[in-house]
């Protein structure tokens, strides 16, 4: 996974910032700046460790979700998920200048992997009166992460006046995030639905700042997360098969996961995460924390969620081959889909990036095909929809674009 080193990119990008006027980031004392990496790195094991951790999150999420399909426990899964992906972006922004082989930052990724750990494990924990455990883990994990942040920006005035934008509308988050600790359980749940809006908020604001960021390193981070998380529904998916007796229904399911699972990694590998990178290298210093925010921070989101979706439909497909799905879980399973094709396409949108009609037909196809699922076996309408997301795999082709066009800014 880690790949040949490039300073290529940081050139011209460092030599941009100085052509538009920008304080160059040579001024940085060399005791401050040698825990960034001299030039950029692949993905590190220390990283790959980390975002493990994560992953783990993510599944912890999909089984609140799993257990409650309501409105109610949507929304729930929806607000701890976004705290949870939050957090990793952040680390995912503040470790992509970072020399993840010094000591010192392979430390305090090891410190945020503990810190990590412990949000994971509470996070079923959420209305029950040990909850306060979630959110003042997270508050941990958040400061070390800003506190990282100010060390990697010491000396280079332009980065730092971002980090201090970023730092001060982000406290306004954290601060509900405090309030989440001391309330009841009932209650909590609002505090950090409000701390979500206001990492929006946050986001919104610092995103306009001028950020130091490696486009390759940025775009494999990414690529791995939604790896793992794929490869980790198939893994909850295969534990629930371990516990049902063998039969031919269990079987044709179990196949149709992987094959769906299959397919789903095509639309994102088959060209789409290329095609982003490129437009990410193709950003001038002032736009590419914008293109890094809307692209990835943002428009990943709703991908990553709606893998968790599609976990949460196969693990209710595992569980009753060959019975019709329930309306909650043929939803989760259908939307779950549209959101993984969606969130790519709207970030290929937010690129320039034409998106291919058939994207968007298969998407529609998903939604009205809700209700008529429930008429088949589950093992039926999960094949049905691998099919279809197979075939828009094979039918869908990289589009010609404009990579040297910065897209949309908010």
């Amino acid at each position: 996974m880690p790949t040949e080193p490039s300073g290529h990119f940081r050139d011209e990008t460092f030599e941009s910032s100085c052509r538009c006027g920008c304080e160059s980031p040579t001024e940085n004392p060399p005791a401050l700046t040698n825990i960034r990496g001299p030039e950029e790195q692949g993905a590190t094991f220390v990283e790959l460790f980390f975002d493990l951790v994560f992953v783990f999150a993510v599944t912890q999420v999909t089984a609140v979700l799993a257990h409650d399909l309501t409105l109610a426990g949507v929304t729930q899964a929806l607000i701890l998920f976004w705290l949870v992906w939050w957090a990793w972006t952040q680390y995912t922004w503040s470790l992509n200048e970072a020399d993840t082989e010094h000591v010192s930052i392979r430390l305090i990724t090891l410190v945020a992997t503990a810190l990590a750990f412990l949000m994971a494990v509470t996070i079923p924990l959420i209305t029950s009166p040990f909850g306060w455990l979630f959110p003042l883990s997270y508050l941990v994990l958040r400061m070390v992460g800003i506190s990282l942040q100010w060390r990697l920006a010491a000396g280079d005035s332009v980065w730092a006046r971002s980090v201090k934008t970023w730092t001060v509308l982000s406290s306004l988050g954290l601060l509900a995030i405090i309030a989440a600790v001391f309330l009841p359980p009932d209650r909590r749940i609002l505090a950090l639905g409000v701390a979500a809006l206001l990492d929006l908020v946050a986001a919104l604001g610092a995103g306009r700042g001028e950020w130091r960021l490696f486009s390759r390193h940025f775009s494999e981070r990414h690529g791995l997360f939604v790896i793992i998380v794929l490869g980790e529904s198939l893994i909850a998916a295969g534990v629930t098969v371990t516990d049902q007796p063998l039969s031919a229904g269990l079987l044709l399911v179990s196949i149709t996961a992987v094959a769906g699972s299959c397919a789903l990694w095509w639309t994102y590998f088959g060209w789409a995460k290329d095609a982003l990178e490129d437009g990410m290298k193709a950003q001038l210093p002032k736009t590419l924390g914008r293109y890094a925010r809307d692209v990835y921070s943002f428009a990943h989101f709703p991908l990553i969620f709606g893998v968790i979706g599609f976990a949460v439909g196969v693990e209710e497909a595992i569980a009753h081959p060959v019975e019709p799905f329930s309306f909650p879980g043929a939803l989760a399973l259908c939307l779950g889909i549209a959101l993984i094709l969606g969130g790519t396409a709207l970030a290929l949108a937010r690129a320039r990036v034409r998106v291919p009609l058939a994207r968007w037909w298969a998407i529609v196809v998903l939604l009205v095909a809700i209700p008529f699922l429930r008429a088949l076996p589950a093992w039926g309408s999960l094949g049905l929809v691998s099919v279809l997301v197979a075939g828009l795999a094979m039918v869908e082709k990289s589009p010609h674009h404009d990579s040297g066009t910065p897209g949309i800014s908010i």
